[in-house]
């Protein structure tokens, strides 16, 4: 059968669904076009920066190269060094020599100190004789001895004889620092040979120049620029900014040997997948000069981070958008439903309560203008009065044949009691006991005089409980010690109305199945009540009922034929099967009929249906009584 949905809800839907998709199709469009644009502002400002720095790297570099070549070129220094070198390379070597050099070495200081001006364009200059003595300039002002060999760039600089070579940044805790880090900033150094001969050069002039000095752009860049990253190599590939070590990047990745690995264009904005999986917006610029390059990165997510704001805004329009569909669509539904939900509610009131009532009870108008929904009223309205017509003799009818069935079904007492408690009373008659055979017949007098009675079909709880005491009194008197019975009866549940003779066929049941074990015997009756039914539990301590066997019966009675197991009543033997016909009867589907074994040892009958307060709330809901 087809699933039915209210028209509130197929309004909802369609104007929804039309609605997310508009926004929808609004929204990849708008998003597609910011995100572009954000890459493309995001490129032009990393080719910015990269432009910049690298125009400020290349002067830094330019300014120290040309110092070196003036250096190399002057021909005041040359002579003057040429002496310094003669001088320290004779190994008789007298004050007047000594004073000699350092003469030579303060006109070399002098030359030098001209040269890079009072601001001092670089942070120290050093000029090596080729048997390794040094003169330096600049911070210090100085004579040393080194070992050539042992210096770091003394191969490679050699090897290109007389063309510069730029080393690595490191620290030189000799020269000054800055915020008291001697022992962490690091310098870069230009070398080159200089001399008449290039296969045999006089000596080697270092110029030394402050990292901070060279990248101070980068660094003011980064800082304005968070989320945004430079990178500097040399012609070696090699790492020189950043020259700190603390960013891992510097560290895990080489994006100079994965620009040159893809042949990304210089000056283009190019997406970048890394080896370690990240993609980044790079941007790379070539030092000509000094073959260096410069490369502007910044994550892709970064980049994306500045439309955050807009999916936020979005996603409230979206859910504004959703609450007005759904006001638009109730009103909607509200004009085109009202008229339907009249018409609803009033064929809800033909119930059977309505029809058979004797006073006439008039239908709800539709009250609307559709010419087909007032042609269905009138079409309700006389299927009313026909209904209200005829149902009365079919309910008289269907009322005689349900009372009959259940006096028929309360009529099938076992008369083995009856036996039983005549071949007692026999004997107690027998052993002279007066007293008890009195009490007995009073309690079997009260007992099948309510029995044998027909004129109501349901009691109060209270009139049940009280003769089913009489049946367990009677039981008592046979068993004496050997039977204990507990009625644990709430106040407030005595005064409901249940089915008459429902307790007596279990507690009957139970003498002639649970009991068989050996004494003593115990049955509790309880009742237990819920909001809208009550329940009451039988419980025995004869521990016979099996889960096959309670399966067994479950099944039996939920697949019995009502009409053929009424034909076929006999008297005796109809304990439990007669309980269950009659809970049918009276409650339909809201009888309660279970049978529960969880318990070790004890077998429980829970038999309930919904709470009536009095005869007459029962008969109003059951006419066919």
């Amino acid at each position: 059968m087809n699933k039915r949905y209210p028209q509130k809800l197929y309004l909802f839907v369609i104007y929804g669904t039309f609605i997310l998709v508009l926004l929808f199709i609004f929204f990849v469009y708008t998003y597609t076009h910011y995100s572009q644009n954000a890459m493309e502002d995001a490129g032009n400002n990393l080719e910015t920066m990269c432009a910049s720095v690298k125009n400020s790297v290349e002067l830094q570099l330019d300014n120290i190269s040309t110092i070196s070549i003036n250096i190399v070129y002057s021909n005041a220094i040359k002579s003057n060094f040429k002496d310094f070198s003669n001088i320290n390379g004779d190994d008789d070597k007298d004050l007047t020599r000594i004073a000699a050099s350092h003469q030579k070495m303060t006109a070399i200081a002098e030359i030098v100190s001209a040269m890079i001006g009072a601001y001092q364009s670089a942070s120290e200059i050093k000029l090596y004789t080729m048997d390794g003595y040094c003169a330096e300039v600049g911070y210090w002002q100085r004579i040393s001895s080194v070992d050539l060999e042992s210096l770091p760039w003394y191969e490679p600089t050699m090897d290109l004889h007389g063309y510069k070579y730029i080393s690595n940044p490191v620290v030189n805790p000799e020269l000054p620092s800055k915020d008291g880090r001697k022992n962490s900033q690091k310098f870069i150094s230009l070398t080159r040979t200089f001399g008449e001969a290039i296969s045999n050069p006089e000596g080697i002039v270092e110029v030394i120049q402050d990292c901070e000095t060279i990248f101070s752009l980068p660094l003011q860049l980064e800082q304005q620029n968070p989320d945004s990253r430079i990178y500097v190599y040399n012609s070696r590939h090699e790492q020189v900014y950043p020259y700190d070590d603390t960013d891992k990047n510097a560290i895990d990745e080489n994006y100079s040997q994965l620009i040159q690995n893809q042949n990304l264009e210089d000056g283009e904005t190019h997406m970048l997948t890394t080896d370690l999986g990240k993609d980044l917006l790079v941007t790379q610029l070539s030092l000509d000069n000094y073959d260096w390059r410069v490369v502007a990165a910044r994550p892709k997510a970064a980049v994306y981070e500045s439309l955050k704001s807009y999916r936020s805004t979005f996603s409230m329009i979206a859910v504004l958008s959703i609450l007005l569909t759904l006001a638009v669509c109730m009103y909607i539904s509200q004009r085109m439903a009202v008229p339907l939900l009249k018409l609803t509610k009033a064929t809800g009131k033909i119930t059977i309560n309505r029809v058979l009532d004797e006073n006439k009870v008039n239908l709800t108008s539709a009250d609307s203008n559709i010419k087909e929904l007032s042609m269905l009223c009138e079409s309700v309205r006389n299927m009313y009065e026909k209904l209200r017509s005829t149902s009365q003799e079919v309910l008289l009818s269907r009322s005689e044949e349900t009372r009959a069935k259940l006096q028929a079904t309360q009529s099938l007492i076992n008369p083995h009691f009856l036996y039983n408690c005549l071949t007692h009373m026999g004997i107690m008659a027998e052993e002279g006991m007066n007293d008890d055979i009195i009490k007995m017949c009073y309690a079997l007098c009260d007992y099948f005089r309510y029995i044998s009675s027909s004129k109501e079909m349901i009691v109060a709880l209270s009139e049940e409980i009280f003769y089913t005491k009489q049946y367990l009194e009677c039981m008592k008197l046979r068993f004496d010690e050997e039977l204990n019975f507990i009625l644990d009866i709430p106040e407030e549940a005595r005064s409901i109305y249940i089915p008459k003779l429902i307790t007596q066929p279990i507690v009957e049941n139970a003498f002639k199945y649970a009991f068989q074990m050996s004494p003593p015997w115990e049955l509790v009756i309880s009742v237990r009540l819920s909001s809208n039914a009550w329940n009451l539990l039988i419980k025995d301590n004869g521990g016979k009922m099996t889960d096959e066997k309670k399966n067994e019966l479950m099944t039996l009675y939920e697949n019995l034929d009502m009409n053929e197991e009424l034909k076929s009543m006999q008297i005796g033997g109809m304990g439990l099967k007669n309980v269950y016909l009659r809970l049918k009867l009276l409650y339909g589907e809201n009888a309660i009929f279970r049978i529960e074994n969880s318990e070790p040892g004890n077998t429980t009958f829970v038999l309930g249906g919904p709470i009536y307060l009095s005869r007459e709330e029962y008969y109003a809901e059951h006419p066919q009584l």
